[in-house]
């Protein structure tokens, strides 16, 4: 693996002069995880940055029960593990492999050292973080104020893909099962179950062998 040229496709590198790129990779290192393999718990401390090369992860919170509540995604060419390598604490969250992924761990010392000579990669940094804490505010108002058939519903109309048009009055979807659904916007099992059978009968989803489609003119209230 060339880890310089990795690093030239992850987003937050593609500006970078091909020099100090191979300057940072002389100090990374690539690792591969496997499916549902943790790369750090919550809590951890560390300061390396990661760079998501292939695959995905999913960021969650583990209950005493061993349940988990997803905060978010990590897809390809982004990073993750930005918060503690800024400020030397525990990480915030649990990262777990969704699929056999492979990243490169950016350690900090040398990552501050870019910081210092390219401000795009200062600006990223800043949007990324701007990103999450946005999603996380929204996320806890989801949980304040919105019940079970809310937060569905409100899900599925943020996976809509920007331009994403309708077929004969819906939007279709990557199929998750109901214990998925249910990590995903923070409540029982049970309670997805029973809101999906209500949500069918109202004729705002439809559940396909490989999708669901919910009814484009679906709202909250």
């Amino acid at each position: 693996m060339n880890i310089a040229e990795c690093l030239s496709k992850i987003t937050i590198f593609e500006t970078v002069e091909k020099d100090d790129l191979e300057r940072l990779a002389s100090f990374c290192k690539a690792k591969k995880f496997a499916k549902d393999e943790v790369v750090f718990h919550k809590g951890d401390l560390g300061t390396d940055m990661y760079a998501i090369v292939s695959g995905n992860f999913r960021v969650v919170l583990i209950d005493g029960n061993g349940d988990e509540i997803i905060l978010a995604v990590i897809q390809p060419n982004s990073i993750m593990g930005e918060m503690s390598m800024i400020d030397g604490l525990g990480r915030t969250g649990t990262l777990i492999a969704n699929d056999p992924s492979e990243i490169i761990l950016i350690p900090r010392k040398a990552f501050n050292e870019l910081l210092q000579k390219d401000f795009n990669v200062t600006l990223y940094l800043l949007e990324t973080l701007t990103e999450r804490l946005r999603k996380a505010d929204e996320l806890i108002e989801s949980l304040a104020f919105l019940n079970v058939k809310e937060r569905i519903i409100k899900f599925f109309m943020d996976s809509v893909q920007e331009g994403q048009e309708p077929d004969h009055g819906y939007f279709r979807l990557k199929k998750y099962t109901h214990q998925e659904l249910s990590n995903m916007i923070g409540a029982s099992r049970e309670s997805v179950t029973k809101c999906l059978k209500i949500l069918t009968l109202e004729g705002a989803i439809k559940t396909k062998e490989d999708c669901i489609l919910i009814r484009e003119q679906t709202i909250l209230y």
